[in-house]
């Protein structure tokens, strides 16, 4: 009953709840993270911030209404567009199994922050270029008004030493083809359950309104992905080193079972990071290691 609400498929309510009904679906909600309350039998969500709407993010960002969903309550916004094929945007107020790199999944709290996925009938360039790149875009966005920020390689943003986002590029084989969807997490609002080793936008004064935010982030992310169909990464050379602030620093590599430690060279022209090993250059590609720098 909570997801089916959050989810705005409820309908018509069910009549005459009785209060025991009431307060299992109450504590289920809280279970969840959802600010949920009722007014007689009707549920209703008291969002944190102003809701997502998807009219107002397809008028913004020119795509037509019927091909945008957003959701109050979902598992993972990749799954719901990999499962509805006619939709080319999903977005959440909140996701229970958000996917990150390496199968890692978590929980995202309720209508602070910014959850969306975007279908992609093909990707331009390299999937690890393409992930650069998506970061990249909101990089350009959003540095101007947030010093600090820069792109931690292969999919992060970051302002300092703390994770502000992350984006996640993902495909599967479906009726003979390639689909694939791009994932991305954006902090937003002030948020308690925030680790200390992550951020938000408000933390850094910036407070923003998340429909025109997407919208913004859509636009840019159609205006770069075409040009990196048409020039390749090396059109994102500058801008990747403007946002890059591993090279020439020492990094920790995790790979195969293995530790070592190197020097960040930047990235190649496939968007792989180039590092050197005991005098020996590598490259390697993002599904394969984890860096964490020593900043």
């Amino acid at each position: 009953m909570v997801a089916a609400a959050t989810d705005g498929r409820m309908g018509t309510p069910p009549p005459q709840l009785d209060d025991a009904t009431r307060r299992a679906v109450l504590a289920e909600a809280q279970r969840w993270g959802l600010p949920l309350s009722f007014a007689g039998n009707v549920p209703i969500l008291d969002y944190p911030a102003e809701p997502l709407d998807a009219a107002r993010i397809a008028a913004g960002a020119g795509y037509p209404p019927q091909s945008i969903r957003t959701l109050a309550f979902c598992d993972s916004t990749n799954t719901r567009l990999f499962e509805a094929t006619g939709l080319m945007l999903c977005l959440a107020e909140a996701q229970w199994a958000g996917r990150g790199r390496r199968g890692r999944s978590w929980y995202s709290p309720f209508g602070r922050h910014l959850y969306l996925s975007l279908r992609l009938p093909a990707i331009p360039g390299t999937s690890a270029s393409l992930s650069l790149v998506a970061a990249l875009s909101v990089h350009q966005l959003l540095a101007a008004q947030l010093p600090g920020l820069w792109v931690k390689w292969p999919n992060d943003l970051w302002v300092g030493g703390q994770k502000l986002g992350g984006f996640l590029l993902e495909g599967r084989y479906c009726s003979g083809r390639q689909d694939w969807v791009l994932g991305m997490g954006l902090n937003c609002h002030l948020d308690p359950s925030l680790e200390p080793a992550a951020t938000c936008l408000a933390e850094h004064g910036l407070i923003v309104h998340r429909n025109e935010l997407a919208a913004a982030i859509l636009r840019q992310w159609r205006k770069d992905f075409a040009l990196l169909d048409q020039a390749g990464f090396v059109a994102f050379t500058q801008r990747w080193k403007a946002a890059d602030r591993l090279r020439d620093r020492i990094v920790e590599i995790q790979q195969d079972g293995r530790q070592r430690l190197g020097r960040a060279l930047g990235v190649d022209e496939e968007g792989r990071l180039q590092v050197q090993i005991k005098g020996h250059e590598e490259r390697l590609h993002a599904a394969d290691v984890r860096i964490r720098a020593r900043l």
